[in-house]
């Protein structure tokens, strides 16, 4: 892919995060471009302070901060700390539905066998949850209704895309209901989820200790439950 795709790509996916994050009921939408990369400078100021620290240390004149602002710039866009890792959350999201749209497409998984895009599916997500496990595990934390129901719709986007794979990779005979699907799939999520609450103590008797690991153990689960690829 050339570089000016690549940017063009990454400037649209910024440009749909900050839309979605605008929408927010929490969040004074900016006006201006000044005031969207205000807001977008704070969002990602939060990020990056969550790489060393938990939550519920990290201060507002602290964001700002790292922001380049003062903490005044932050209330006159969010009403709290809470309300902007929730945006920090949704901005995540958006970029993971794009990413599920696309690297889960028809196109995406022609050529490959069902083996393939199982593991591609995977370990993509096991990636995405390993690496950002310092700004997941607070937002599950936070315990936020709203987050909630955004984590839900992305966990619904991949089962529908899950189903819609094994449709064109399945014999309709051997074709698992959507409803086992997306049990396979809620498990999966809940597989993971449970690793990034408990963080950093160890879960159960013999816990995966690495990224590839974590991925060879919600293979396991997605097959049992699905009963295919075995």
């Amino acid at each position: 892919m050339a570089k000016s795709e690549k940017g063009s790509r990454r400037t649209s996916a910024q440009a749909q995060s900050l839309a979605a994050i605008s929408k927010l009921g929490r969040v004074n939408a900016p006006k201006q471009a000044r005031s969207e990369q205000r807001l977008a400078d704070i969002v990602h100021a939060l990020h990056t302070l969550l790489h060393g620290r938990p939550f519920e240390d990290i201060t507002i004149p602290a964001i700002a901060a790292q922001a380049g602002c003062v903490p005044a710039s932050i209330y006159a866009r969010f009403k709290d700390k809470r309300s902007i890792l929730v945006a920090l959350h949704e901005s995540f999201r958006e970029q993971q539905a794009a990413r599920i749209e696309e690297s889960m497409s028809a196109e995406a998984h022609q050529k490959l066998s069902l083996e393939e895009s199982m593991t591609v599916i995977l370990r993509n997500l096991a990636r995405h949850y390993s690496r950002r496990h310092y700004m997941l595990r607070s937002t599950l934390l936070l315990d936020d209704q709203e987050i909630y129901e955004g984590a839900g719709a992305l966990i619904a986007l991949m089962s529908s895309r899950v189903s819609a794979i094994l449709r064109h990779k399945l014999p309709k005979r051997q074709m698992p209901t959507d409803e086992r699907v997306d049990l396979a799939v809620r498990a999966v999520f809940a597989l993971l989820q449970q690793r990034l609450i408990f963080r950093p103590a160890v879960v159960g008797r013999f816990a995966p200790s690495d990224e590839s690991e974590v991925t060879s153990e919600i293979t396991t689960v997605f097959r049992s439950i699905l009963g295919v690829g075995t």
